[in-house]
């Protein structure tokens, strides 16, 4: 080989080896999502996903030449509790995230706080409104949902308050989402002087809701509170339905409004308590600009895909706020006061100056 040929080819290396250098030295946040992409929740997980995926596949393609790209890995847990343990330790010691993000579901997120407590992981808007997650002090958690509390009070304020209905029972999904909305139901009630006139029960991920049906109709109800996810719920409905009990129902968030009502018969009168505004007549800039990007895709403007693609704005906002490699103490801090101080976000849940609280709205399908 000649002499120039030679020093072509360690210019070669010479250039190989400063690409990948520079491409190896671009700063990367790593953020982890387990959820349910398969079984009979996974609408819920999928579009929470693509919503998330819609905002960091933007933000990527638009940031500064110097600012960190998102990574998010996302495993599928079924919304099955002892699966997302499995993802968490993979997300959090193998592949060393930054954070735990978007997880779904009150007993997929309880099963891994083992894991949270002892890795001081931050843990970012779950799906889910569960009280032990309102203020925990043994492991970090930031919300941009209300509290089922809260979703609760607005149910029975909808059924006593609003309707006049006396006869209230309650269909509850048997694991911890289950227990922490009974709860709150059953507090709302005592607190107007009532009690649930019947409860029943459903195992998660199933649709055995027979049992619940002849005790409903045994104790003539005049209202029915609901905890789980859409496809027993939406069982329960039509084949009350069909039997020909007359009753009002109502659900929580975590049910999907849009997957629920798409699988109703007949016109039932049923209420479902959001905690993001209906994305399709929400005012605001962020508002347009998912609409927009919708348009753009296959996704329908329904309010678990802008659940996602809000939680995935507000992370980016937050991380551009940190110096990198991301501190868990700047990212909770810089997301608290983009919550409370960015007018964007705010202006998509219509909050007061002085309002820190987030609201809950109302679909209905009727």
């Amino acid at each position: 080989m000649s002499i120039f040929g030679v020093k072509f080819l360690l210019l070669l290396v010479f250039a190989s080896t400063v690409l990948n250098f520079t491409a190896s030295a671009q700063p990367v946040v790593k953020i982890g999502m387990s959820t349910a992409l398969s079984g009979p929740a996974k609408e819920i997980g999928q579009q929470l996903k693509a919503g998330a995926e819609l905002h960091f596949n933007f933000y990527n393609q638009h940031k500064a030449d110097d600012a960190a790209t998102i990574e998010l890995q996302v495993l599928d847990d079924s919304y099955e509790p002892h699966k997302t343990v499995t993802n968490a330790r993979k997300l959090v010691y193998e592949n060393k995230v930054d954070a735990l993000f978007g997880v779904m579901g009150t007993p997929t997120s309880y099963a891994i706080k083992p894991i949270l407590e002892h890795s001081k992981v931050p843990f970012l808007m779950p799906y889910t409104g569960a009280e032990f997650l309102q203020e925990p002090h043994t492991f970090n958690v930031f919300n941009l949902r209300t509290s089922y509390n809260k979703e609760a009070q607005d149910i029975v304020r909808y059924f006593v308050d609003e309707q006049k209905l006396k006869r209230v029972a309650l269909l509850i999904q048997a694991d911890e989402f289950g227990l922490t909305v009974e709860k709150s139901l059953t507090n709302a009630l005592a607190e107007r002087g009532f009690k649930p006139v019947v409860i029943t029960r459903f195992r998660r991920n199933t649709d055995d809701i027979e049992r619940a049906l002849e005790q409903a109709q045994r104790y003539k109800i005049e209202g029915l509170a609901m905890v789980g996810t859409y496809t027993p719920l939406s069982k329960f409905i039509n084949r009350a339905m069909e039997v020909g009990l007359e009753t009002q129902y109502a659900t929580v968030s975590f049910a999907s409004s849009n997957e629920l009502f798409a699988r109703l018969k007949g016109k039932p009168k049923v209420l479902v308590t959001e905690v993001v505004p209906d994305p399709v007549i929400c005012k605001g800039k962020l508002c347009d600009t998912f609409r927009e990007a919708v348009r753009n895709s296959t996704l329908s403007h329904n309010e678990q895909v802008f659940e996602g693609y809000l939680n995935a704005y507000l992370l980016t906002t937050a991380i551009q706020q940190c110096e990198l490699p991301i501190d868990s103490d700047c990212l909770l801090n810089a997301l608290q006061q983009e919550l409370e101080h960015n007018t964007v976000i705010r202006e998509v849940f219509m909050l007061q100056p002085a309002q820190k609280k987030l609201p809950v709205y109302r679909s209905f399908f009727q």
